[in-house]
C-alpha cells in the first residue's frame, strides 16, 4: 500500500474536499465583502452630501440676510445645490 502525496488529493483521507471547501468558502466571503462595502460606499454617499447641501444653504442664507449676495446669487447657489 502507498502512502505518499498522490494518496487520497495529498492530505490524507478526504483533505482534498476540505481544501475545496475552504477555498469556496474564502471566496465567498470575499464576494460578501466586496458586495457589502459597495451597498456601504452608496449610502455613504448620499448621507453626506445631503447634510452638506443643508449646511451650505443654510450659509448661504445668512449671507443674503447680511447682504452678502444678491437675491439673484441666492436663488443661483439654491439651484446648484439642489
Amino acid at each position: 500500500m502507498m502512502m505518499g502525496p498522490g494518496y487520497f488529493g495529498g492530505f490524507g483521507m478526504g483533505g482534498g474536499s476540505l481544501m475545496m471547501l475552504i477555498i469556496i468558502l474564502a471566496i465567498g466571503y470575499l464576494l460578501y465583502l466586496a458586495f457589502n462595502q459597495n451597498q456601504n460606499r452608496g449610502n455613504s454617499q448620499t448621507q453626506p452630501r445631503q447634510s452638506g447641501s443643508n449646511e451650505a444653504l443654510e450659509v448661504a442664507k445668512a449671507r443674503l440676510a447680511r447682504g452678502e449676495i444678491t437675491v439673484e446669487e441666492f436663488e443661483q447657489i439654491k439651484e446648484n445645490l439642489l
